[in-house]
């Protein structure tokens, strides 16, 4: 199944890559940008604007996380039966709606239902995009396809905080209106450039969810490729927990962003070259073991280094680490799907990925405490590496496996 992967033709250049596909790259740009430049800032003006406890904020943050996230599951089952076209500007409705509530709220109940909206917006868009991204591409450049994209919303996550801090200097409102007019000019590019793209859902109306679910959950390939994908990105998770832990052991006070910028950077010129290589010289399991392997060795890095010099050149490993790992991923989930119920497994994905993040940051967390408590600071670091050594050495056997 996942053989044709590994065969990189001509089609592989840009040339290839149909009309719509750059409707979608400019969407998801301005998605990122509209996305970056808000959620960043949207605590500080709870915190500092607004004078809401940090309890609060992190209630209200979860509950975007978890309407995002927990329901992609649902979600992109819908996605296979109402279209991804329609699914992507419902999607984008709902965000709008609740960017929008952002900037004209300051009471709870409203803050509440902006992150709820945020969230659910993005449960349906998200892996209605992946799947249409899917749809249309083809085995030959599916990898460049992901690349492109996850490098256009890494761009988003370099310009959007830059946009947001300086709008933020008027007032936060500008920073809600911006954005929700970014998402409105998103859902009119779609609505009038994108074509509608049939599956196999679509066809059959007595296809319902729950046999839906069904089909996805009796893949079992798929569902030991998520558990390797669920551990990696648990890993992926510690980058928003280590930094700040380790940068204010070493240097209280210095620039985190700046940190990640920098890292952001180096996956923009980075991702479509090096996501190509690796395709034409390993194999599938391969380029995620490498993914990895980057992302465990960045890690140690940040945890065992004593100078912001390393901290840096950790996130640069880490991130470089994304930039094999990702796209592959994304690549290898429509691999599985096949022709249908392609958004039900990006929705599965999504979800996987949520679980990894969770275990990610309680387990992390944890370990970092643990690690205090006995006097042996490098307790979760060694934890991190040898986690992902084990997840690499399952991933290559699956790699050997004939199933």
């Amino acid at each position: 199944m996942l053989s044709a992967m590994n065969k990189l033709t001509a089609m592989n250049k840009l040339t290839a890559i149909k009309l719509p596909f750059w409707v979608m790259f400019m969407n998801t740009f301005s998605m990122a940008v509209g996305f970056y430049m808000m959620i960043p800032l949207l605590a500080s003006y709870l915190l500092h604007d607004l004078l809401l406890t940090v309890t609060v904020v992190g209630v209200i943050s979860a509950i975007r996380s978890f309407s995002q996230q927990g329901l992609s599951v649902f979600c992109g089952t819908l996605a296979d039966r109402l279209g991804y076209k329609r699914t992507i500007l419902i999607g984008l409705l709902i965000r709008t709606l609740g960017f929008g509530l952002f900037g004209f709220v300051d009471h709870i109940p409203g803050l509440i239902l902006g992150c709820f909206f945020s969230g659910l917006g993005a449960a349906m868009f998200q892996p209605a995009s992946y799947a249409y991204y899917a749809a249309l591409s083809t085995s030959e450049n599916r990898i460049t396809v992901y690349s492109i994209r996850e490098m256009l919303s890494n761009l988003g996550f370099v310009v959007g905080p830059i946009i947001g801090a300086f709008l933020m200097g008027f007032h936060f409102q500008y920073v809600s209106i911006t954005a929700t007019l970014i998402f409105v000019f998103s859902f009119l590019l779609s609505l009038f450039f994108l074509p509608h793209i049939k599956t196999e859902q679509t066809k059959a109306d007595d296809v319902g969810m729950l046999p839906q679910l069904k089909k996805v959950l009796q893949n079992r390939s798929f569902l030991r490729f998520m558990l390797f994908a669920m551990i990696s990105w648990s890993l992926v998770a510690q980058l928003y927990i280590a930094v700040p832990y380790r940068v204010n052991q070493i240097a209280a006070g210095a620039n985190i962003g700046f940190i990640y910028s920098c890292g952001a950077i180096v996956m923009v010129l980075l991702q479509v070259p090096f996501s190509k290589l690796s395709q034409t010289k390993m194999q599938p399991f391969g380029v995620l073991s490498l993914g990895t392997l980057l992302i465990s060795v960045g890690l140690f890095t940040i945890g065992m280094s004593g100078s912001m010099l390393g901290i840096y050149a950790g996130v640069i490993s880490l991130m470089l680490g994304q930039v094999f790992w990702q796209p592959m991923m994304n690549t290898m989930v429509s691999e599985f799907a096949g022709t249908g119920s392609i958004a039900s497994y990006f929705g599965f994905n999504s979800f996987a990925l949520s679980i990894g993040a969770m275990i990610g940051n309680v387990g992390g967390g944890y370990l970092y405490d643990l690690g205090s408590m006995l006097g042996w600071g490098a307790l979760p670091w060694f934890s991190f590496f040898i986690m992902g050594l084990a997840n690499i050495w399952f991933m290559l056997k699956e790699q050997r496996s004939p199933r």
